[in-house]
């Protein structure tokens, strides 16, 4: 233990108020240094001195009469002054603090203060749920209700009647000389002034007849059968196949959006119709099955999807029916 700390300890081991290890360092260390020895000696001799003491008061007596004797202390050094009870109001007369009475006020006006906050408070918060105003309107819709059925389609226009105008108008053809021998293809030697117009055949009837096929023949064909095409065989009809694996689903040429119902639009209604459809040998959409529904939502996707048109699916030479899956999304914007 340094030197230093052991000098500083002397006091403390003086007056006995070390104890244990730390007593016994400064023991020895005072056996082994004058210097400590001295100093311990020092304050041996001045605790043998005698020290006068005042004579101590009365407790009570003494501060009994401390007012009185510091208030003549005051008029012994300033004479003329006012009292000290005149100084002393002068002194407090601006203060806020307040020792008089009025305890039974205070204790009155307390709960007083509190009812009052509680009241003003409730009527915060009671308020504002007295006046809410007339509710929102509701409109329920029912998720079973059905949307009207779409209107039938119009009539196919009447047959248009070649006027007789027309007829008598008619350009009669020329008979032109052809410069091309047969089986042989020739340049022309001049350029001719003008171009003869090809004779124009009476087959086929303006705007079609009535349960007549599309590129059908005036008067029908001997063994043809409606719809059919050419090397077909008469009366045979082939299933339709369903795309999956190899047989892909076929490409789609005409498609229709569909028309967003009013009762799903005010309902909020959206979400994505999964139908399976199948197209005839023409890539016609022949029949529809809903497989995934929303009831305000799936007679608008069949609409749709009856009026789309794919690139008809040949296989092994010859036109077949498909049956495949299609979506149709209903989204709000």
């Amino acid at each position: 233990m340094r030197h230093a700390r052991i000098r500083n300890l002397l006091g403390a081991y003086h007056d006995g108020e070390l104890r244990g290890a730390l007593r016994a360092k400064v023991e020895n260390h005072v056996r082994t240094c004058r210097g400590c020895r001295e100093e311990l000696a020092f304050l041996r001799k001045l605790d043998d001195l005698p020290q006068p003491f005042p004579e101590i008061r009365a407790e009570d007596r003494y501060w009994a009469s401390f007012a009185g004797r510091v208030r003549r202390k005051i008029e012994a050094q300033a004479p003329g002054a006012p009292s000290i009870e005149g100084r002393e109001a002068e002194m407090f007369k601006d203060s806020f603090v307040r020792f008089e009475g009025g305890f039974g006020l205070k204790a009155l006006i307390f709960p007083l203060s509190v009812a009052t906050h509680a009241v003003l408070v409730l009527m915060l918060v009671v308020l504002p749920l007295l006046k809410s105003g007339n509710p929102p309107r509701v409109e329920v819709y029912s998720a079973f209700l059905a949307p009207p059925a779409p209107p039938p389609p119009p009539p196919p226009p009447p047959a248009k009647k070649r006027s007789s105008s027309q007829a008598k108008t008619r350009i009669k053809p020329v008979q032109a000389q052809s410069m091309s021998a047969a089986g042989k293809l020739v340049a022309p030697v001049e350029i001719p002034d003008a171009i003869a117009e090809e004779a124009l055949s009476d087959i086929g009837v303006e705007g079609g007849v009535e349960g007549g096929v599309e590129g059908g023949v005036v008067g029908g064909v001997l063994g043809g059968v409606v719809g059919g095409v050419l090397g077909g065989v008469v009366g045979e009809v082939e299933a339709p196949v369903r795309a999956i694996g190899e047989i892909k689903p076929p490409k789609l040429i005409k498609q229709v959006d569909p028309v967003y119902p009013e009762i799903a639009r005010q309902a909020r209604v959206e979400g994505i119709v999964i139908i399976e459809a199948t197209t005839d040998i023409y890539g016609r959409v022949q029949s529809i099955k809903v497989l995934r529904s929303i009831p305000l939502l799936d007679q608008a996707a069949m609409d749709a999807v009856r009026q789309w048109v794919y690139e008809p699916m040949i296989i092994n030479g010859r036109p077949r029916g498909v049956i495949f899956t299609v979506t149709v999304r209903f989204q709000l914007k």
